[in-house]
């Protein structure tokens, strides 16, 4: 089971800027969202990511938006079990471990070309998932998991090659991954009347990602742990072969009671042959169609957007130790991995309660569930609503506030290097007019996590949170 574990966390070890938005998609697409995420109904070229049906709405002639942000963030587990006592570089049964997401650059730029009252054309380049590299300098509880608890109940059972118990182990452990979604997006919208658009558009999305991590140093009771290999892979097939005999005499009880041991065994044999290696690139294409419709009633604008299921497979380039490529099929050379992006579906509104103020909410649901990778093995669908306003405060200044409220349900999908949990988000910024052609957006947003607790087999418990910042700015153009 533990091995199992480990497996699910190496292949959900991908870093995410994660400024917003469901487990793999990020829906903040320029600094103006950092402002005000209700973005869902508002009418802009820095609200094309959000309301691509809205451009019909803008001027006859060329807009562009040029955005910067940067997104801090940091995932921190606090972790408990009885067999980290055993590890001589910190007899305690507790650990904290962190990793650091420092983004300090994510671009994006948002065009549309409005011929006339009732066509235009569009094209937008953001990362729409990733958007940075997280490290875990002191690696990962799971790692240390699988390890130590192995050899907690593997060296004191009968098939303990060492003749002595457990008194001590020690390693070196760390790990980075990185992840990379660029998005390609162009499309065209056309005003079926006054009061109504349709978009239609595609996205191609360039997936780009890679893991670096190792486990070294590993020894159990002050010797180094390869020479106790041999001893567990004999104990293993000794093992195996009463598991076997048991079977054959009808004894599945103890045939099942040997088959566990041989594969405890099995495992501590394979993870101490040598120190483990992971040095996996992955690269993937996938296409996103995408929907969507603008209702224009004047003071009361409503919109909505459908973003269809992203398939992608991302194939491996790696370098690995043998032993992690005997282990972990799926991060051998040459091997693919399903890491589709979830189905999407938005909708918003906007309101003009004065002539200077405007009030909007949204509401985003992902279907996970069908979508496939470990990234998205969830007990349910996640979705999140949004809410903000703003007001013009003359002809030049606008300021404005919002929130998010995402919540996501990851059950025992929840792994080290793949949580999300629900959270809370505020943001505040503001628009300054610089002429009829140049506005700039200035904005922060700053995201409060839950903590998800997670028990597991052995004593073990795990405690689950993150902390986000991001700012930016994006400056629009008009010709």
């Amino acid at each position: 089971m533990k091995k199992k574990l480990c497996v699910a966390a190496i292949m959900a070890a991908s870093a995410s800027a994660a400024m917003a938005g469901g487990l793999l998609t990020n829906t903040n697409q320029n600094a103006v969202f950092l402002r005000n995420p209700a973005r869902d109904a508002a009418i802009g070229i820095a609200d094309y990511y959000s309301n691509p049906a809205g451009v019909a709405f803008l001027d006859k002639g060329f807009h562009i938006s040029l955005s910067w942000q940067a997104a801090f963030q940091k995932r921190q587990i606090n972790s408990t079990a009885p067999f980290y006592q055993f590890n001589t570089a910190n007899p305690s049964t507790e650990r904290f471990f962190e990793g650091v997401t420092n983004a300090p650059v994510i671009p994006s730029f948002q065009a549309a070309y409005v011929f006339n009252e009732k066509w235009s054309v569009n094209a937008q380049f953001a990362v729409g998932g990733g958007g940075g590299a997280c490290e875990f300098d002191n690696g990962l509880p799971m790692f240390e998991q699988l390890l130590g608890g192995q050899l907690a109940s593997g060296i004191n059972s009968a098939t303990n090659p060492t003749g002595s118990p457990l008194y001590s182990y020690s390693l070196n452990q760390n790990l980075t991954g990185r992840s990379y979604f660029y998005g390609v997006q162009v499309g065209t919208t056309y005003k079926v009347t006054d009061n109504v658009s349709v978009f239609g558009g595609v996205r191609g999305v360039i997936a780009r990602g890679g893991y670096e991590g190792s486990i070294t140093g590993f020894k159990v009771n002050g010797i180094d742990a390869k020479n106790y290999s041999a001893g567990f892979a004999q104990s293993s097939a000794q093992a195996a072969a009463a598991a076997q005999q048991y079977a054959a005499a009808g004894d599945f009880a103890n045939a099942k009671k040997y088959a566990d041991m041989a594969t405890q065994a099995g495992t501590v044999a394979l993870m101490t042959s040598e120190d483990l290696v992971l040095d996996c690139s992955q690269s993937g294409f996938g296409i996103t169609p995408i929907l969507g419709v603008d209702w224009n009633l004047g003071k009361l604008n409503l919109a909505a957007k459908y973003e269809f299921k992203t398939k992608i497979n991302m194939e491996n380039d790696s370098k690995n130790s043998a032993n992690v490529d005997a282990a972990f099929d799926a991060y051998k050379n040459g091997a693919k991995v399903r890491s589709d992006i979830p189905a999407l579906l938005t909708v918003g509104a906007q309101y003009s309660l004065l002539d200077n103020l405007r009030l909007m909410g949204g509401f985003h649901y992902w279907w996970e569930k069908k979508a496939k990778g470990s990234a998205t093995n969830v007990e349910k669908n996640s979705w999140e609503i949004t809410y903000g306003a703003e007001w013009d405060v003359n002809n030049w200044l606008t300021l404005s506030a919002g929130g998010q409220t995402t919540r996501i349900n990851q059950g025992e999908g929840l792994a080290d290097t793949n949580f999300s949990p629900s959270s809370n988000t505020l943001a505040l910024g503001a628009t300054f007019r610089l002429s009829k052609m140049v506005n700039l957006n200035a904005g922060y947003m700053h995201t409060f996590y839950t903590d998800v607790q997670m028990s597991r087999a052995g004593g073990i418990v795990d405690t689950y949170t993150r902390k986000n910042d991001a700012l930016g700015v994006s400056v629009d153009l008009k010709f």
